[in-house]
């Protein structure tokens, strides 16, 4: 996709080129949206207004929900269109029409997945009340494409996608997406699955994720060995939904909220940053001001979805991070000997469901300009067929199927419709109970000094073995999804005698917690290190938790620095690595030297402590996957002479982590040496550890800068509450990182404060595609108003959408 982008990027900058201050001219008012004035919002029953600000947050005020949600769609596709349609023709998996076969892959992925089909067939369940509820904002969406086909992008136009008209399935499709999005767990179960194959289950357990809660007073017995596991001899390329990236980096964030006798203003305060790869400009998130006689609220919305995720009401603030519940399995099935067209379901041979699908593609070769490519996607009663070719296993027979709740769960209603008149923290509690299919940890407070969390998502019970890698059907034919975890004895909180809550993706079932939640979570260094500052904090201010959202005090490198230092403090050749590590505080700060040589010690030690045994590929497929190692890993630093640091190509001697470090020294070196240079006076971690913003019609090359891009250097790393995580196998360009940062004090009646790695318009060539992106880089926070009286006096633009 990157260079189709690149060419449609080529052409506006050939006109800039060729029409010089003209050409630029004409790009600049291209499809530049109207902000001032009267508009027509074809099903409106009263006048709406729009009022905009400095960074061009669109505050919308209406007489009733339904034309808020109207004039709700209508706005946000004003401000992203082209990124709403590449999002919908992602998940219908219908890119390639548009752009050509680089994106086939994940046509074929989306198709298989079936997320188009799943949204339509809930979009049919949906009662009348939630139907309505998002048929308001079609309708606003559907209003702005037909009325106003002269101000749409230009660059819709240059990357060929034509905007039709929306519907509620694909608002709901939206939903089961960011399901999809949230579900990683089978990944981790190929990796789990892949480690089998290779050591064999007893010995790939060793290895196999570690999830600590810091909160549990006793540590959790280990999982029972499962007899279930089978030799598949698994590869990536088995897979036709093989993920876009093997490498997945850390999406997650962090959220929190203090009540009263923790804050100065003696008011609950809520904060969150949602960590995601908010790279490509304008970024992830859309802010809103929605405003009724019945809803004031300021935060944050998805682009396509109604309301709001994150942000301020009249009476509940509230912020999200990915809990991981585990929706998803692997299901290794059998294909019947006799009849290839079947599997077997326990004793019985069951033909597989056939469904036949054709996608069209984009080839300037073909006659017409495209060409179609047949897809045949088959389903066992669980699911898709994954490894849909020759079978796997020692003697062929065995297929990968994927179930998950997306496919089942379609419950009349989403579960946001009621997030925005939530009168208290148990009300809000009551409302994202009903979400089933987006796995959020909310954290959340009231107006009244009530703190609270929540993990959301309908959660399968699993007789059997747990979900963390591929599981054999039942003998019987029976359903080993027995039910799901209660939605009010799910992961959470309320008012707390610690007043404090918080959520980093990390393990929250409480103790003794009886059901099967998840394998697969982010260490708890986040966590920690939240806890530590709140558990100590007094009156705390907004300045206070935004110093906390900027905390660079790296917690996992307290378990490894100390053996780095012994290691190498005499050994003649990197005693200087050792000497800086020493004068080091454990803080990730930009401008230092120490992060950066930590950091590279660190990946050089994992990578030879696992190479030999699991082989360079697994190897890199595991360590890619950062949440599947790193608590584990800490656990056999305590332990130097563990086995897992021998080098087993060595027969003649037993290697400890010592060995493993002066070994992994020289390599460290040589990499931070290629990057910075030989002195390390020069050496500095911002330098390698950045981030780039980049329009989506240029992510490389030159113009990037003419289309919005930029570069910044950051402090932090994926250990870090300031988090700035990296590929591991592309150090060290942070790709997840706050995408957002929001703090919500119930003592300021006027405003949130708040900072965006982005901005609020996707249009090149405006302010407001990458201002609040370089405040965010600046670490510079900005008001979003909350009272009405304060988006008047800020207002720089004013808008009227007339019936």
């Amino acid at each position: 996709m990157n260079k189709i982008f690149k060419r449609t990027a080529g052409s506006l900058l050939v006109l800039l080129v060729l029409g010089g201050t003209a050409g630029y001219l004409k790009l600049r008012s291209s499809g530049h949206p109207q902000i001032d004035g009267e508009m027509k919002l074809v099903g409106l029953t009263a006048p709406v207004k729009v009022l905009r600000d400095e960074l061009g947050i669109p505050y919308i005020f209406a007489s009733n929900t339904p034309d808020l949600l109207r004039a709700q769609g209508f706005v946000t596709a004003q401000n992203r269109l082209m990124q709403m349609e590449l999002f919908r023709a992602t998940w219908r998996g219908e890119l390639s029409a548009s752009l050509g076969a680089e994106t086939l892959p994940s046509d074929i992925r989306m198709r298989v997945l079936g997320i188009h089909r799943n949204g339509e067939r809930h979009a049919e369940k949906l009662s009348a009340e939630s139907r309505a509820y998002f048929q308001y904002y079609v309708d606003g969406i559907n209003a702005y494409i037909k009325s106003y086909p002269d101000e749409h992008p230009i660059e819709l136009k240059a990357v060929g996608l034509v905007p039709q008209a929306w519907r509620v399935a694909d608002l709901v499709a939206l939903v089961h997406f960011v399901h999809y999005t949230h579900s990683t767990n089978f990944k981790a179960e190929v990796v789990a699955q892949k480690l089998i194959d290779h050591l064999g289950m007893e010995k790939a357990r060793e290895i196999f994720p570690l999830t600590v809660n810091p909160d549990w007073k006793t540590p959790p017995a280990p999982p029972s060995t499962s007899t279930q596991a089978t030799q598949l001899n698994l590869a990536w390329s088995d897979l036709n939904i093989a993920p876009e990236t093997l490498n997945h980096q850390g999406l997650g964030s962090n959220n929190w909220a203090v009540g009263p006798s923790r804050s100065q203003s003696g008011k609950v305060m809520v904060a969150n940053d949602p960590h995601l790869d908010n790279r490509i400009l304008p970024g992830t998130w859309h802010p809103v001001g929605l405003f009724t006689p019945d809803i004031q609220a300021i935060g944050a919305a998805l682009p396509g979805m109604p309301g709001i995720m994150v942000g301020r009401t009249r009476h509940v603030a509230f912020g999200v991070t990915n809990a991981y519940g585990d929706v998803q399995d692997l299901y290794v099935e059998t294909l019947d000997p006799a009849n290839k067209d079947n599997y077997m379901d326990g004793s019985k041979s069951v033909p597989f469901t056939v469904i036949n699908e054709s996608i069209r593609i984009k080839d300037k070769s073909a006659p017409g300009g495209f060409r179609e490519q047949a897809l045949k996607i088959r389903y066992t009663k669980r699911g898709p067929v994954i490894t849909d070719h020759a079978g796997l296993g020692p003697t062929g027979d065995k297929l990968l199927v994927l179930r998950s709740t997306d496919a089942e769960v379609l419950k009349p209603q989403i579960g946001i419709e009621g997030m925005l008149t939530a009168a208290s923290a148990k009300d809000f509690d009551k409302e994202v109970q009903k979400i089933d299919l987006m796995m959020f940890n909310f954290v959340f407070g009231d107006d009244q000094g009530a703190i609270a969390h929540r993990a959301t998502g309908a959660v399968p019970i699993r007789s059997g073995a747990d979900g963390g890698f591929p599981r054999l059907p039942p003998a019987d034919g029976s359903d080993d999804w027995t039910g799901f975890i209660p939605k009010d004895q799910m992961p959470g909180m309320y008012n707390p005698e610690r007043s404090w809550v918080g959520t980093a993706n990390h393990d929250t079932r409480p103790e003794n917690f009886p059901w099967y939640y998840t394998n697969y979570v982010s260490p708890n260094y986040r966590y920690t290190r939240i806890g530590q500052v709140l558990g100590t904090a007094k009156k705390m201010t907004v300045d206070d938790h935004w110093k906390l959202m900027h905390d660079n005090r790296n917690l996992q490198s307290d378990a490894l620095r100390p053996a780095l230092i012994a290691a190498l403090e005499n050994d003649a050749a990197n005693k200087d690595l050792a000497d800086i590590l020493k004068k080091w505080d454990g803080n990730d700060d930009a401008e230092q030297a120490a992060p950066l040589v930590y950091q590279a010690l660190y990946r050089q030690v994992v990578i030879a402590t696992f190479s030999d045994e699991l082989g360079e590929d697994v190897a890199k497929d595991m360590l890619s996957t950062w949440y599947f190692w790193q608590q584990r890993f800490d656990t056999l630093i305590a332990n130097p002479d563990s086995i897992w640091f021998d080098d087993v190509r060595t027969k003649d001697r037993h290697e400890t982590l010592a060995d493993v470090i002066r070994k992994a020294a020289p390599l460290a070196r040589a990499e931070i040496e290629a990057a910075q240079g030989k002195d390390s006076t020069q050496w500095r971690w911002g330098k390698a550890h950045t981030v780039r913003f980049v329009s989506p019609l240029r992510r490389n090359g030159a113009g990037q800068e003419l289309l919005g891009g930029f570069s910044v250097e950051r402090s932090g790393s994926g250990e870090t509450v300031n988090r700035g995580v990296y590929d591991f196998q592309k150090p060290y360009e942070s790709n997840f990182f706050a995408s957002m940062q929001v703090i919500m004090d119930f003592g300021d009646k006027d405003k949130i404060e708040a900072a965006m790695a982005g901005g609020v318009n996707e249009r090149h060539f405006q302010p407001h595609q990458n201002d609040m992106a370089k405040l965010w880089a600046q670490n510079q926070r900005r008001p979003w108003w909350f009272a009405p009286d304060k988006v008047e006096a800020n207002a720089k633009n004013r808008q009227t959408l007339i019936p």
